[in-house]
């Protein structure tokens, strides 16, 4: 009888690249699936036989349990942790960034209307780009349910990991869109008019553009496509309602530096 040959065993992996493969196997499967009302629906032999057809990697119970997480449900919340803890403030695409920069490069910074002007095709511009990449995101739908999910079952009897890393997730979008608004409305001779702040600007800017992605995702007519008189000799254009309330919000922060005066652009 000839012995069929030993099937080869994989590379040892330390706990760490377990975590890491196990955990991002899950979210490429929530990405797939959806996430439902919460991560309960990922489990671990789901896991595992996802990494085996993909990937081609054997990992069992033995592998985990014990060594990484306790039972399921803790792998489950490693999971909802690590949906909550994406970064929303890298979603701008290079794209995206190009655009900003070449409006600022065209604009007439020499008197305040021009400057004006310049902040009305921002907010044009923005209102579309950032709205789509928003939408079409895989992940931020996950980010968004592992939100609505924290907020509804609120954990007070031990630390909540999920809500601590959604706040620092929210943290680093606003620090992201306090940096950019600081340094455009300077180039533009504008400031944020005291006693409001740059942080409650961009608190404002991004809650905005959140409910009005999760909008348009339901009935994208409310949103998009809203002409407006606002091109050259009025011909009307089509704006976001995001695009139209971020200029209304800057209209009522920012207000002229006095005296001011354009230096050289070098970007």
């Amino acid at each position: 009888m000839v012995k069929s040959a030993p099937v080869p065993r994989g590379p040892r992996r330390s706990p760490e690249e377990i975590r890491r493969l196990m955990v991002n196997a899950a979210l490429e499967l929530l990405v797939a699936q959806g996430l439902g009302s919460g991560t309960e629906r990922i489990t671990l032999k789901g896991v595992f036989d996802y990494l085996q057809e993909s990937q081609g990697i054997r990992l069992h119970y033995a592998s985990v349990l014990g060594r990484i997480w306790v039972d399921q449900s803790e792998f489950q919340r490693d999971v909802a942790v690590a949906i909550a803890s994406i970064d929303g403030s890298t979603a701008e695409s290079e794209a995206t960034v190009a655009g900003f920069l070449n409006i600022l490069r065209k604009s007439d910074r020499t008197t305040l209307d021009g400057r004006w002007q310049t902040i009305n095709r921002f907010c044009l511009y923005l209102g579309e780009s950032n709205l789509n990449e928003l939408v079409e995101s895989p992940t931020w739908p996950l980010w968004v349910s592992i939100w609505a999910v924290s907020m509804s079952h609120p954990d007070e009897t031990e630390p909540d990991l999920v809500r601590d890393a959604l706040t620092k997730s929210y943290g680093s979008l606003t620090t992201n869109f306090e940096f950019a608004f600081d340094w455009a409305i300077a180039w533009l001779g504008f400031r944020v008019k005291a006693p409001l702040t740059t942080r409650q600007l961009s608190t404002a800017v991004s809650a905005l553009a959140e409910g009005c992605a999760l909008r348009d995702r339901l009935r994208s007519a409310d949103i998009r496509d809203i002409k407006l008189p606002t091109g050259t000799k009025g011909r009307r254009e089509s704006w976001t309602l995001f695009g139209i309330g971020l200029e209304a919000l800057c209209r009522h922060f920012l207000e002229e530096i006095p005296s001011w005066e354009p230096g050289p652009i070098d970007f």
